[in-house]
């Protein structure tokens, strides 16, 4: 299967989004991929899956995902979705565990908002509140280390070494938001989550470009335009913007010249299209 490539300073993004059709992307050197609406063989040797909503274009290979890995012999994977179609996803992996005979080994964990996951060591992740047609939510990765805290930065090392002795932690926790994954969403996931304007890296919908399909049918149908990210362009702080989900109508040009039209050079720069075949930095 063809895929896109992105890559930003160390971190590696492969996968696929087209509109409607399938998107499923992973980041390697986190072991863990953002939905899984394509059949993927490459893929079913990642640990963690982070599904965003159940619209099949995002969901479709969620059980030849479990079937693979059971069959492979790996360790049962980590799947997250939203809390609310937990049970619901249960049913139907059970039921394919029934129609192929054999029992899937699996961690299903339904997620609410802001609950904190752990990824790897120094790299948790959140769900964030994402807008769409059915339950949904994003996911933001967090990269975290220990640092003095404030207000024990003018001691010597010989008092810092004395409070630990004394049962004291001098070190907290500091973390940043290091990548964020919208799946579909109307704007608001951007404005109304601060850790998503504020992630280095934002995979960000963004379905419709041009003026034949407005703003307002982006909206009735749950997703972005992209007028709506030239309005807002101050919201978006991220160092890298890429851009998913481009529906089939345009080609990899005609999105670049829609982008090129519309976003002020300031985002533009910094805003990048994933799309099929398409391999950017």
């Amino acid at each position: 299967m063809s895929v896109s490539v992105f890559e930003w300073k160390q971190w590696k993004f492969e996968g696929i989004s087209e509109g409607g059709i399938r998107t499923s992307i992973s980041c390697p050197a986190l072991d863990c991929m953002f939905d899984f609406g394509a059949v993927h063989p490459d893929r079913v040797n990642t640990m963690h899956l982070l599904l965003t909503h159940a619209h099949l274009d995002h969901s479709a290979g969620l059980p030849y995902f479990i079937s693979q890995r059971s069959l492979q012999k790996l360790k049962p994977p980590k799947i997250f979705v939203p809390a609310s179609t937990r049970e619901t996803w249960k049913k139907i992996i059970d039921l394919y565990s029934e129609l192929e005979g054999f029992s899937y080994q699996y961690e299903l964990h339904g997620l609410e908002f802001g609950e904190r996951q752990e990824l790897k060591p120094g790299f948790y992740f959140k769900p964030l509140p994402s807008f769409h047609r059915v339950p949904s939510q994003g996911y933001t990765i967090y990269q975290s280390s220990k640092k003095l805290k404030a207000e024990y930065k003018n001691l010597s090392q010989k008092e810092i070494i004395h409070l630990k002795s004394e049962g004291v932690e001098p070190n907290g926790e500091f973390a940043e938001p290091l990548v964020s994954f919208s799946g579909d969403t109307k704007i608001e996931y951007v404005l109304e989550n601060p850790d998503v304007q504020k992630s280095k890296i934002l995979f960000m919908e963004c379905t419709y470009y041009c003026d034949k399909r407005d703003t307002n049918r982006a909206r009735e149908w749950g997703h972005t335009h992209l007028n709506e990210i030239a309005e807002n362009h101050s919201a978006f702080q991220n160092e890298a913007l890429v851009l998913i989900h481009a529906s089939k109508r345009y080609s990899y040009r005609e999105a670049k010249e829609w982008m090129q039209k519309k976003l002020p050079e300031s985002l533009l720069q910094k805003t990048f299209l994933f799309h099929l075949g398409q391999n950017k930095k």
